[in-house]
């Protein structure tokens, strides 16, 4: 998903950093949700797998990361999801107490950690998993707080009292033809003063850049900018990396139902314990 930050006209930039971020915020928190419903119809279509709440559990931790609403552990979210996933895989829709589910994933976990040369379930996957998800959603949430960032440096210059002649020459550049997209319609108009608006931003707006707006801004500047030569794509893509998890997914699950015969004697140890119930 390459954005090309420099076609966009200066009214949707001016929007970009008034409000942009709480849209970009319900779009994330939409994607979240219909990759989550998507993945587990998927396992119940095709695999017959209730998920148990595994990936909308998984869903509500990345939200929680990108929006940086708590301390969430990323790679840990990932690898708790695919520990009660591979509950979900064995107990095979049975009704059954909490904690036997924490104690059938544990059984994976085990696996996964403790160094075993056992085949670990969703072994195939469980890394580059990780770091998908992982990079995908730290570039959603460096770019969101871009955005944030933004708007409170916009809101704060609504305040600023430039003085008269200041006043004038950026009421100049606001009705300048290019900044208000009249040059899309008349192309032939002339650029605006690349000099004169030098000039205005030297006189008028050099105390800002000095204080702590100017700080603000420059981040939000070196973010896009890095965007706009890198862009979103690949595996740095979030919609991307969630639209591969159902099929991904779906064929992890199958090859664990054809050896789930190989994890009895893990869970009956487990079984035995007093957590079991």
């Amino acid at each position: 998903m390459m954005i090309n930050y420099r076609a966009v006209p200066c009214t949707v930039v001016y929007f970009a950093v008034n409000g942009l971020d709480a849209c970009v915020t319900e779009a994330i928190r939409e994607l979240l949700l219909k990759a989550a419903n998507v993945t587990q119809s998927t396992l119940k279509s095709s695999n017959d797998v209730d998920d148990r709440g595994a990936t909308s559990a998984l869903a509500t931790a990345l939200y929680d990361h990108i929006t940086a609403a708590s301390n969430v552990d990323v790679a840990a979210s990932v690898a708790r999801f695919l520990d009660r996933l591979f509950a979900a895989v064995y107990l095979q829709g049975a009704v059954v107490p909490p904690g036997t589910v924490d104690c059938v994933a544990s059984v994976r976990r085990q696996r996964h950690g403790g160094g075993s040369a056992r085949a670990q379930p969703f072994s195939s996957v469980d890394r580059s998993l990780g770091e998908d998800v992982s990079r995908s959603v730290d570039v959603a949430r460096v770019f969101l707080d871009a955005l944030r960032v933004a708007d409170v440096v916009s809101r704060s210059l609504e305040s600023v009292d430039f003085g008269h002649q200041c006043s004038r020459a950026l009421t100049r550049l606001r009705y300048c033809a290019a900044c208000g997209d009249v040059t899309v319609l008349v192309p032939t108009l002339p650029p605006p003063c690349r000099q004169f608006c030098a000039n205005v931003a030297r006189g008028c707006l050099v105390h800002l850049v000095a204080g702590q707006a100017g700080r603000r801004w420059e981040h939000f500047i070196d973010t896009v900018s890095h965007f706009a030569a890198f862009g979103i794509r690949g595996r740095t893509d979030l919609e991307n990396v969630l639209s591969d998890l159902p099929t991904l997914l779906s064929d992890e699950v199958t090859r664990l139902q054809a050896d789930i015969h190989n994890y009895h004697s893990e869970v009956r140890y487990q079984r035995s314990s007093p957590t079991w119930f």
